[in-house]
């Protein structure tokens, strides 16, 4: 990283490398400059941060909708317009761990020298407002930092549930937020807690790192739903949570959680559900879908949480989760590109990817 004294106002400018989505499935690393930090900002040097292997992949894909529609903000729903949201090239990502290398006036909670996760995108260094950023707690591997990201989408997801002690929970996809919903779910109480994939790697990692009760193979388990009424005297789970991001797996989902009860839908689906049957099940038992999105707390909820308690908390109670265990791959900065591509064709053997920045 490269400071130059000509910046704009009296500011320094800071030379960045940035990783580019570009074109459908196309990532580039390229150069760039950013003013330094001004009153109340931070300046941070990454060391390292994560590939999001479902959000960020509709977004490498080209499925998501902001590629062809924009979000009202007055209606909140997405329209047409002759300008989408988003535009090629675009700086994606959202979970960054880095180093606060200078802190502008009026900046007390930091200083130069501390550890701290920002929801910003894949970038070799970045000046933030001092609010938009959190301090790791001591002893967090940096590399384990970038999950503070999922960590709060998956937390969320506990809040929408409203689980209670000795409940069974369910969690249908076994990449990293469903891992650690698993380990939140334990931490809650809940008991058992059965975890379900297609990998048979990932449902190990499930019992040897996030501890699940049970796992079962959906490839080899035809019938999860009826598998876990055995289990629970025909009442079936009390909470499911869905992450695969398969309408099918969602209609099983459905089918396994008990009369009344709660399917948290924590994917973000591509296209349509062919393999979703509404007029079964879900009709019939009285199922209820809530889309848990990181954006936004329960309304139930919300005279007492917000975003910011919920980031107090999960900083709080990362040192009881097991969050070594979920990074299974450190890519260099340089091979961005083939870290998405390994993500986007190869996903069976890995969890977590993470961009190493190295030292400058």
């Amino acid at each position: 990283m490269i400071w130059n004294i000509e910046g704009e106002a009296g500011k320094t400018l800071i030379k960045i490398k940035a990783v580019e989505i570009t074109g459908l499935r196309e990532v580039s690393l390229v150069e760039d400059e950013i003013a330094g930090p001004g009153a109340g900002e931070v300046a941070i040097r990454s060391l390292f941060s994560g590939i999001s292997h479902g959000t960020e992949m509709n977004v490498y894909r080209g499925d998501a909708p902001m590629w062809q529609l924009k979000r009202d903000r007055r209606t909140r729903l997405f329209v047409e317009s002759e300008e989408p949201q988003w535009d090629y090239p675009l700086r994606y990502g959202y979970a960054c761990v880095g180093v606060v290398t200078e802190v502008g006036s009026d900046v007390t909670e930091f200083a130069e020298g501390d550890v701290v996760f920002s929801f910003a995108p894949h970038q070799s260094a970045h000046v933030l407002p001092a609010g938009s950023v959190s301090k790791l707690p001591e002893g967090i591997d940096p590399r384990a930092g970038v999950l503070t990201a999922v960590l709060n989408t998956t937390f969320n997801g506990i809040l929408d549930a409203d689980l209670h002690l000795g409940e069974c929970v369910v969690v249908f996809g076994q990449g990293v937020l469903g891992q650690l919903t698993v380990q939140w779910a334990k931490l809650s109480g809940a008991s058992p807690v059965i975890a379900v994939d297609l990998i048979e790697k990932r449902l190990e990692i499930s019992k040897r790192v996030s501890g699940a009760d049970l796992v079962f193979n959906a490839g080899e388990v035809k019938d999860i739903a009826m598998a876990v009424r055995a289990l629970t005297d025909n009442r079936g789970a009390d909470v499911v949570f869905e992450f695969s991001a398969s309408d099918r797996a969602l209609n099983e989902a459905i089918r396994t959680v008990c009369y009344n009860g709660k399917v948290i839908v924590m994917s973000w689906y591509a296209g349509a559900l062919a393999n979703v049957y509404p007029g079964a099940e879900f009709h019939h038992n009285r199922i209820q879908l809530i889309s848990s999105q990181i954006s936004g707390i329960s309304p139930e909820l919300s005279h007492r949480w917000s975003a910011a308690r919920r980031m107090e908390a999960v900083l709080s109670l990362m040192p009881k989760l097991n969050l070594d265990g979920l990074i299974t791959d450190v890519v260099d900065l340089e091979d961005a590109a083939a870290a998405y591509e390994m993500i986007d064709k190869r996903p069976e053997g890995i969890l977590q990817v993470v961009l190493d920045y190295g030292e400058d």
